[in-house]
């Protein structure tokens, strides 16, 4: 009878740590995921401010990040590379607006990714609106405690 007693008390106890170690879980994995929803609300603010520090703060610097933009050709690779392709996309469109207004997080570790449909309000020097919708994919990696754009696609949807 004893040892019934004692494997139900040590269920019991396993039952508590798990679900208190799930909870612990359930609370990183939701404040990972507002996290990499402000550094990619933060992206899109600085995108379309046409701000480039502001743009340095999102990005990771090192030579592994890659970026394709709707009028890409080919990956901008490695951070110089990144700062080059938006002063260029800055000097092309004095008026830039882009926004993700529903995007999809998903965070494995210290990853995460994010995908949705971009909208971008775009004025050339002339003057002329080229606006578009995009597809747009951005990953995150997690270092130390921020969240930083590792690499960003996005494809023109078709008209």
């Amino acid at each position: 009878m004893k040892i019934t007693n004692r494997a139900a008390f040590l269920a019991m106890l396993l039952g508590f740590a798990f679900a208190s170690t799930n909870a612990i879980a359930q609370k990183a994995a939701a404040s990972d995921i507002e996290a990499v929803k402000a550094a990619n609300k933060a992206f899109y603010a600085a995108l379309s401010t046409r701000d480039v520090t502001a743009i340095k703060k999102v990005w990771a610097s090192d030579a592994s990040v890659q970026n394709a933009g709707p009028r890409s050709k080919d990956f901008d690779l490695g951070w110089e590379a990144q700062v080059k392709g938006y002063e260029a996309v800055f000097n092309a469109f004095p008026v830039l607006k882009v926004t993700m207004d529903e995007p999809r997080i998903r965070v494995n570790g210290n990853t995460a990714w994010v995908s949705g449909v971009e909208k971008a309000e775009r004025k050339n020097k002339a003057g002329e609106a080229i606006n578009g919708t995009n597809l747009g994919t951005s990953i995150f990696t997690k270092r130390g405690s921020r969240w930083l754009m590792v690499h960003h696609h996005a494809s023109a949807v078709p008209q």
